[in-house]
């Protein structure tokens, strides 16, 4: 082949690779293959299933995933469980102390938590604040972990009914078709139903961000989640094959 005939087809694959990228467009990664995780969940059975199952579903062998719900379900306790756990891990990691499979270190460390109580007592800024100051990322959700869970069955919505955790529970049930609680047997029953639909879940919760964000919504607007985030990360910490949400 020649020089000129090496150029045309080099050139050709570059223009093909521009022009997939303008049909599809990218996006940044949220982790790297490999990272690990602790995610501190405020709610102790439905947060802890749903994320153990998302887990599995992604095939996240080489990734540290710990679910550790925190020691009361009020987020600043959350956060500092968190926090506390890291800070743990790092005194093991100086000792010696870690078990064979135990991590060095956490690549990422999330909090999930409801904001419901948080913005009735006026104390959102400080939990952010304290979040901020501990080194924990929020995967919040207004008013509960239960509108994000919506967004899998009853799709895009910013429906300004969701007042508190009963009313986003209700719904849930009601779009869910059958029996939705927050006890273990029922979680373990429905969440998978959810789950298959996370990567749908995902696409209208970055809706509902830019609704709030058109309309200029204090936040946390209600409702809303930061969930889809946390979620983005496990995926990309997955190897390629099995990542739901592609690059």
């Amino acid at each position: 082949m020649s020089d000129g005939a090496a150029k045309s087809w080099w050139q050709a694959a570059k223009e093909l690779s521009l022009a997939r990228k303008v049909v599809t467009p990218t996006r940044e990664a949220c982790a790297r293959p490999g990272d690990s995780f602790l995610i501190v969940t405020e709610g102790k059975v439905t947060e802890p299933v749903y994320f153990q199952l998302l887990r599995e579903s992604l095939q996240l062998a080489t990734v540290t995933v710990k679910i550790q719900p925190g020691r009361a379900s009020y987020p600043k306790h959350v956060i500092n469980s968190a926090a506390d756990e890291v800070t743990a891990l790092a005194r093991r990691v100086k000792k010696k102390q870690t078990a064979i499979n135990e991590v060095e270190k956490y690549d990422h460390v999330w909090a999930v938590i409801d904001t419901d109580v948080a913005v009735r007592q006026g104390i959102w800024p400080d939990v952010q604040q304290l979040a901020d100051s501990r080194g924990v990322k929020l995967a919040h959700s207004t008013p509960c972990f239960e509108f994000w869970l919506l967004l899998h069955i009853q799709g895009y919505t910013t429906r300004a009914d969701l007042l508190n955790g009963d009313l986003a529970k209700a719904a849930v049930e009601k779009a869910l078709g059958k029996e939705y609680s927050t006890n273990e047997e029922t979680a373990k029953a429905v969440i998978p139903t959810f789950l298959a639909k996370w990567p749908e879940a995902f696409q209208h919760a970055q809706r509902v961000r830019a609704h709030h964000r058109a309309a200029s919504t204090p936040p946390p607007g209600n409702p809303s989640t930061e969930v889809d985030q946390l979620v983005c990360a496990l995926n990309d910490a997955a190897t390629e094959h099995y990542r739901k949400i592609k690059l």
